[in-house]
């Protein structure tokens, strides 16, 4: 089927709607299936936003920390001249960030409604694994940096 034809459709399933309707109508008639589809999935829409804007904030954090950490070392190695600690220091900031953005991935996840299983097997564990790793996680704080960027 081609939605460039004249015929409207539904917005959910994009069946064709019947052509003695109103015109303001957007969702199959009945059973109002579509129209509450679409309703739930702009309320769970609405409550995912906060878990997205983190995640987003998180990216950013480990994405720029990365690019510090890259120059720090590329530094550090081409010159000869890395101070002790340096390498230390890079990584575990590196990882701090990497595990805020995994524990946002899977509480979106969680709250898209993804399995544990589906969860674990990217990082090749079992669903109980998933379950006792990241069940206890909740969404992480706003750390002072973030604050200040965003202010």
């Amino acid at each position: 089927m081609d939605d460039s034809d004249d015929v409207r459709r539904c917005e959910w399933c994009r069946h064709p709607l019947p052509a003695d309707g109103p015109a303001s109508r957007r969702y199959c008639p009945r059973p109002r299936l579509c129209r509450d589809r679409a309703y739930r999935d702009r309320i769970r829409a609405r409550r995912a936003q906060p878990a997205r804007d983190v995640l987003a904030r998180a990216g950013y954090s480990l994405d720029r920390h990365l690019q510090a950490v890259r120059e720090v070392l590329l530094r550090a190695v081409l010159q000869e001249d890395a101070w002790p600690g340096v390498f230390a220091t890079a990584a575990a900031g590196v990882e701090t960030r990497a595990e805020d953005l995994v524990r946002v991935c899977v509480i979106e996840e969680r709250a898209a409604g993804t399995s544990w299983a589906a969860i674990g097997e990217p990082f090749g564990i079992s669903a109980d694994a998933a379950r006792k790793r990241w069940g206890h996680w909740a969404l992480a704080p706003e750390t002072e940096e973030d604050q200040l960027e965003s202010g």
